[in-house]
């Protein structure tokens, strides 16, 4: 069980069950309901029948009805839930009218959870019902949001992903709910999903007719714009598509000239594609940006390497080194440039430095040990 559903489950403490004796009738509209079932009813709500009438003589019909909603919004599970909804349909064929109002004079009131009960309840008693799925998912997307300035992240941050999975559920069920899309996009905004909120944006555009919205998403889609590009970039470089990367990252430029990571992204891709001069010209320029990020330095300092520039690696990694804060992936390379020139002594000192920062590096450690073993030789 969820935590949202173990949050709505336990407002079934709110709930006390009555009985009609086992020789009473209830009729409602030709429905006969006879003693000996449990009928639930909002306590608060029997409280104040008991205050204010006779509960001796007849019981409140639509405190039962309001009980049963309460009940298949909180624990849909609870026995008799066939006979419940036989009840409430007997009662009114449009009930599931009355159980939205409730739940939207909930809202009015500001008491989410018992609107999330109500909203609950309609999709429940009809899973089609899009129109409480979506009320709900505002509320879960309220009570989150209130979580987190509260700072109680974890909590707040369940709510508002159970409500990006009703949204979801909701154009799953109906492709066309303009709205569902509507919110569904500023959740992935949220997430930082950026392709997917344009998708879903983009879609809802060919679907809603109020101007209002469509300008602010146009909007909101033009905002966007540059983060979709470094998402899509960003996945084709992690599958090691790097031409696709190149052109994803080239389209924010030169907007982004200035923006060492973007800089970055670019020297990483012309590398990947063994392009080193154009790499090379990306990371300095990167390095000139930020000189406070040891990836630059040792990023550059491999191209260096691999083109058999030793010299050039090692002032590379010496420069990363002085700048930035200790990484031990910057020390052990330099390590291997000293290994290349022939300088054991200063190589394995860097090696150890590296297995200082990091001695759970397996490299690291086999570099380390085989150092030590030539030099042992000498």
């Amino acid at each position: 069980m969820s935590k949202v559903e173990k949050l709505f489950k336990e407002k079934t403490k709110e709930l006390t069950f009555i009985e009609l004796k086992k020789n009473t009738e209830l009729k409602i509209n030709g429905y006969t309901l006879k003693g000996g079932i449990p009928l639930p009813v909002i306590t608060d709500s029997l409280m104040q029948e008991l205050e204010y009438g006779d509960l001796s003589e007849e019981i409140s019909l639509e405190n039962v009805i309001e009980g049963m909603f309460f009940l298949f919004g909180t624990d849909p599970n609870f026995p008799h839930m066939d006979l419940y909804r036989e009840i409430l349909y007997a009662y009114d064929k449009d009930v599931l009218k009355l159980s939205f109002y409730k739940g939207i004079k909930a809202l009015e009131s500001a008491d989410l959870e018992l609107a999330g009960v109500f909203f609950r309840a309609c999709f429940y008693l009809d899973e089609m019902n899009l129109d409480a799925r979506l009320n709900y998912s505002l509320v879960l997307e309220s009570m989150g949001k209130t979580k987190l300035e509260d700072g109680k992240i974890e909590e707040g941050q369940d709510l508002i992903h159970r409500a990006t999975n009703e949204l979801e559920t909701i154009v799953n069920m109906d492709d066309s709910y303009s709205l569902a899309y509507y919110k569904l996009g500023y959740h992935y905004l949220y997430l930082g999903q950026y392709l997917k909120a344009q998708i879903t944006w983009n879609k809802f555009l060919t679907l809603d007719k109020d101007e209002d919205r469509l300008q602010e998403i146009r909007e909101q889609i033009d905002i966007i714009n540059d983060d979709v590009k470094m998402e899509i970039g960003l996945s084709y470089y992690s599958y090691n598509d790097f031409g696709k990367a190149l052109d994803s990252f080239l389209k924010l430029m030169p907007k982004h000239a200035d923006n060492w990571n973007i800089n970055y992204l670019i020297g990483l891709s012309y590398k990947g594609l063994e392009d080193y001069n154009s790499s090379e010209e990306y990371l300095i320029k990167a390095i000139k940006l930020n000189k406070d990020e040891s990836d630059l330095y040792n990023d550059l300092g491999i191209i260096y390497f691999i083109q058999g520039m030793i010299l050039e690696a090692i002032k590379t990694f010496t420069d990363g080194i002085e700048e930035t804060e200790a990484d031990f992936k910057i020390y052990f390379n330099r390590g291997l440039g000293y290994v290349q020139l022939g300088e054991y002594n200063l190589a394995l000192r860097d090696i150890n430095i590296a297995y200082e920062l990091n001695p759970y590096d397996e490299n690291v450690e086999i570099q380390k040990r085989e150092l030590e073993n030539y030099l042992e030789t000498l």
